[in-house]
């Protein structure tokens, strides 16, 4: 709240004025020098945010607003919350919203090269993962193992909470199959994952390689979610939606002041996986009084090839692929199933996601 010798500084300058009613207005100057302070300062560009959100929120009617009725309830205005889309001006509406973000965070991160990064998301394959599969990926089971990526580089456009972290995208490097194609020495047998999360602390970047054993949790629950998008991108059941920018899109956002979009792929689902995550929606939404857990799911594998003959020889055949919902296939010479994520007893869910404030 202003004292009075910071008022009269402010009306000797010009920068506010009293209307007829005796209430203080800012003025043209003012508005001007304002609009200067709030894009040099991240916390008045903030603070600004709050107070528009406060209003919008709880006085929907109001076209503008008096200085003495942000004193009024400066308390409520400073108590309002803002998201991480928020506040780092991302459409939370907007596709790809979370690419944005990341784009964000790589520009304000320090000791980074942030022009490696983008250079490296220039080159990757964009994949923006819908709740529903979010869903899926976030609730089974999986290990560490050589894969191979579809691509040299991939986004995955998500957001997933990983205990009390929320993890924005990621971008995958797999300089495994890049040493392959280039014979390098110098090139590290890694498949790189470096992502940005939020918390109520601020935000911070992870940074690891997919195919060591991970003893950060947080890491280590991302690691698994990574893992389990490789085995799932190839289900038949999953189909992709090419949406593609062009240069019209582009300077159309431009002219607007938002962040240009790259192509991507949108991920559906159809079939039987369709009607099982409709179903767990379903299931996860249902409130009683006992309590409900999540059974994550996980790949059964069968190792033991003389106890399951019939089993290989019925896959040889080709007669599992009928199966409605069992999805067996091979993985280095054995056979494996997916058995999937669901939840069990009944009334609240428990053990599931957690939500930051």
């Amino acid at each position: 709240m202003l004292n009075g010798k910071e008022l009269k500084q402010m009306l000797d300058e010009g920068l506010i004025e009293k209307d007829r009613n005796g209430e203080f207005q800012i003025t043209k100057i003012g508005l001007e020098r304002g609009k200067e302070l709030v894009e040099k300062d991240e916390g008045a560009r903030q603070y600004m945010k709050q107070v528009t959100k406060y209003f919008k929120q709880n006085h929907p009617d109001k076209q503008s607003v008096s200085f003495s009725e942000i004193s009024n309830e400066l308390d409520f205005i400073e108590s309002t919350d803002l998201d991480i889309y928020e506040r780092y001006d991302v459409n939370k509406y907007d596709e790809l919203k979370n690419y944005q973000l990341f784009c964000k965070f790589v520009e304000k991160a320090l000791k980074l090269d942030d022009d490696a990064v983008f250079n490296l998301m220039k080159e990757a394959k964009y994949f923006e993962i819908p709740d529903n599969i979010n869903l899926l990926l976030q609730n089974t089971s999986n290990e560490v193992r050589k894969v191979r990526m579809p691509h040299y580089f991939l986004f995955l456009d998500f957001s997933i909470v990983i205990y009390d972290k929320i993890f924005h995208s990621a971008l995958i490097t797999d300089l495994v199959q890049i040493n392959e194609k280039l014979n390098r020495k110098d090139i590290p047998n890694e498949i790189q994952i470096m992502s940005f999360f939020s918390c109520e602390e601020g935000v911070g970047w992870s940074k690891f390689n997919l195919l060591d054993k991970q003893k950060d949790k947080y890491n280590k629950k991302l690691q698994e979610y990574i893992f389990n998008f490789i085995d799932f991108v190839n289900n038949e059941d999953i189909k992709f939606m090419f949406k593609e920018k062009t240069k019209n899109n582009e300077e159309r956002r431009i002219k607007k002041g938002k962040l240009p979009l790259p192509s991507f792929r949108k991920i559906y689902v159809i079939g039987y996986l369709k009607k099982y995550l409709d179903q767990l929606q379903s299931d996860e939404q249902k409130t009683r009084f006992s309590h409900r857990f999540w059974v994550r799911g996980h790949f059964r594998r069968f190792l033991e090839k003389n106890k399951y003959k019939k089993l290989y020889d019925q896959y040889k055949k080709g007669e599992l692929k009928s199966f409605e919902g069992k999805k067996y296939n091979l993985e280095d010479g054995f056979l494996r199933v997916w058995v999937y994520p669901y939840i069990k007893g009944d009334g609240l869910l428990i053990g599931g996601k957690y939500k930051l404030k």
